[in-house]
């Protein structure tokens, strides 16, 4: 058996700001590899996956959230109010990384930008996963497995032959869309040990 102090990832510290699939499918990995995983959930709401099969025995803690959240820590802040804020500056200080999967320009607007915790943290990397990118005239809409199947051509080679496009089963979007996030997290990591700074990575669906 594999203790936590024994796998790759361990003593690297993650924040956690992702919500339903994409983004927590990659920090979940990070957790499988032995990085502290510290999940940010909003008061009252949580991560919207809590709430995703309404009438699971389980409640907020129903297979769809645990799947994705396994072997993280989660903490419910206000980061609306000052206070809020002054926690996740002070989790900066001895993090490693900070991901998150809202629409382009939210963490900005949070007080949660790159530029705003590279200065209280150089070595910080943060991850940036979403639907469209940071960049370019869609960078602000929301983004959904279902669109990036549709976008980028999967669903017209799923289905029945000579029949109507089809979405493929699963969310195949969201998945790739996190391991890829993942990958770009990892290889920051390796690189900030050449430079012993940070550095901010993106991943897009589409």
């Amino acid at each position: 058996m594999t203790t936590n102090a024994m796998q790759p990832l361990s003593g690297i510290r993650i924040l956690d700001f992702t919500q339903v699939m994409m983004g927590p499918c990659c920090t979940q990995m990070l957790a499988d590899y032995g990085a502290d995983v510290i999940k940010i959930e909003r008061p009252g709401v949580g991560d919207l996956s809590r709430t995703a099969l309404a009438d699971d025995p389980d409640g907020l803690n129903n297979p769809v959230f645990r799947s994705l959240n396994r072997n993280k820590r989660s903490i419910t802040l206000d980061t609306r109010n000052e206070a809020g804020k002054a926690v996740v500056y002070d989790l900066v200080k001895t993090a490693d990384v900070v991901v998150n999967n809202f629409r382009a320009g939210v963490m900005d607007r949070m007080g949660f930008g790159y530029e705003k915790l590279r200065s209280i943290n150089p070595r910080i990397i943060c991850a940036f996963g979403s639907g469209f990118g940071q960049t370019g005239p869609w960078r602000e809409r929301p983004g959904y497995d279902f669109m990036a199947q549709g976008m980028s051509g999967l669903m017209s080679v799923t289905g029945e032959r000579g029949g109507p496009p089809a979405r493929a089963g699963g969310t195949p979007a969201d998945v790739l869309g996190g391991i890829h996030l993942h990958a770009g997290v990892m290889q920051a990591l390796l690189g900030r040990e050449k430079t012993g700074k940070g550095t901010l990575v993106e991943s897009a669906m589409v």
